[in-house]
């Protein structure tokens, strides 16, 4: 049985995607089954801390948007984080009747642009409310919940005039474990709302429908799994959430680890889709085709029908043994194994292999051109100073294990490309440890990893 009810999430933090890519995710989602597509990616700022700001005569990306998703059969949404995640002190003043009357302004006209749903989103924020709010809801068992609430049922009621869809995501929108915030904001709000869920996890390796059978019963109303995965706004190079960030893993696998049960138990699906919006489509692809057919998904083969459809399949393949482990999966690719056969101690066969696998990585890396090959530009430059120090480092172990000197430009090469190492991540670090233990053989210095 499918999950009648499958979205694609533009809804991450990281550079805000062209209409023409939006548009391609949109055809290519809705070819593996997608009925919805949610349009609030952090980078418009309308979305978050610049929500009373109408769009306008500059909405005219969102005007294409509905027109392609209505021409599909797709249902539009946008979501709304008022309570403005990275910006606080623009965040929406709960209590405030005129903020209040603002927010369903800038909903209504989202409406009537041709969303056909709204998500307000509470996801992301720590608990502190303003002065006034705090004041307002003094008496509630739980301020927040009922601060919350209170917006959410005022904007229910007006968009279920205007034939519209309302789902809410909590602050408390991952875990299994129950909380008073939960309990507080199910009793408060209207029954009919339905509200969003990650998993046991803000990332969910695996998610059971036993799970979402204990938060709905928390929040006494159905749930709609937002599944954070391909996204990979979690994983930045430098540790922070921005709009302008890089990943340093790349989401080129099948979606794993979703208990076919959750199609009796969901009331919706959702896939948040990767930064990438090219190079990410064959895993938002899985995740759709899993929604679909739950009971018959088959992940490599989905993955391997995605893959194609790239018209780069084959160097895609080699990436994703390259990106290793998705959070998804222990399989760790060809060369995290090459590596840890040579490591695990002598084996020229091993040597071998895995010499050839890095001249196959590097020649598959070259072959992408195109869009993809510029989504995923600091990636392959990583790859260009990690594939040749790897093979310096097979050079290297293979002398100092048949008694032979080492060449000084591996030598050399192994040195700065150990203090120099990209922060992107190569198939699980395992390069780095097999160039650690090369130089140390060598000689050049002792191992670190």
């Amino acid at each position: 049985m499918p999950i009648t009810d499958r979205a694609v999430l533009e809804c991450f933090y990281g550079p805000l995607w062209s209409p023409a890519d939006r548009a391609e995710v949109v055809r290519r989602a809705h070819r593996h089954g997608a009925t919805a597509y949610v349009y609030g990616p952090s980078a418009d700022e309308r979305t978050g801390p610049d929500w009373r700001q109408p769009y306008g005569a500059d909405g005219n990306h969102l005007d294409e948007l509905v027109a392609l998703t209505n021409d599909l059969g797709m249902t539009a949404t946008w979501r709304v984080s008022p309570g403005a995640p990275l910006r606080r002190e623009r965040a929406m003043q709960l209590s405030d009747a005129d903020e209040l009357a603002l927010l369903i302004d800038r909903l209504t006209e989202m409406v009537r642009r041709g969303f056909g749903r709204v998500i307000i989103a509470f996801d992301d924020l720590d608990a502190e409310l303003d002065p006034a709010t705090r004041s307002a809801y003094a008496d509630d068992p739980h301020p927040m919940a009922a601060a919350q609430a209170g917006v959410v049922n005022a904007v229910h009621d007006r968009l279920a005039g205007l034939g519209a869809e309302l789902l809410v995501c909590p602050t408390h929108y991952w875990g299994v474990e129950s909380s008073r915030y939960r309990q507080r904001l199910g009793e408060l709000l209207h029954s009919d709302l339905v509200a969003c869920w990650t998993g046991s996890a803000v990332i969910s390796p695996t998610i059971a429908a036993a799970q979402v059978r204990a938060v709905a019963e928390q929040l006494q109303r159905p749930i709609w799994l937002w599944d954070n995965y391909p996204v990979n706004d979690w994983d930045s190079v430098d540790g922070v959430f921005a709009n302008t960030m890089t990943p340093r893993r790349l989401p080129l696998a099948p979606l794993q680890g979703r208990d076919p049960g959750l199609a009796d138990v969901l009331a919706g699906y959702g896939a948040n889709a990767a930064l990438q919006p090219l190079a990410g489509l064959p895993a938002l692809c899985t995740a759709l085709d899993w929604a679909r057919d739950p009971h018959g998904y088959d992940a490599d083969a989905s993955f391997a029908r995605a893959l194609d459809e790239t018209g780069q399949g084959k160097s895609l393949r080699v990436l994703a043994e390259l990106a290793g482990p998705s959070i998804l999966a222990e399989r760790s690719g060809r060369v995290a194994e090459g590596c840890r056969r040579v490591l695990a101690g002598p084996d020229p066969a091993a040597l071998s292999a895995l010499d050839e696998t890095i001249a196959q990585a590097a020649i598959a890396a070259a072959a992408l051109d195109g869009p993809i090959a510029a989504e995923l530009r600091p990636w392959l430059d990583a790859l260009r100073t990690v594939l040749p120090i790897s093979a310096a480092a097979v050079r290297a172990i293979a002398a100092a294990r048949a008694g032979d000197p080492v060449q000084n430009e591996d030598i050399a090469a192994l040195r700065t490309g150990l203090q120099d190492w990209p922060r992107m991540s190569i198939a699980a670090g395992a390069p780095y440890a097999l160039a650690d233990h090369a130089l140390a053989l060598a000689g050049g210095g002792t191992p670190t990893f």
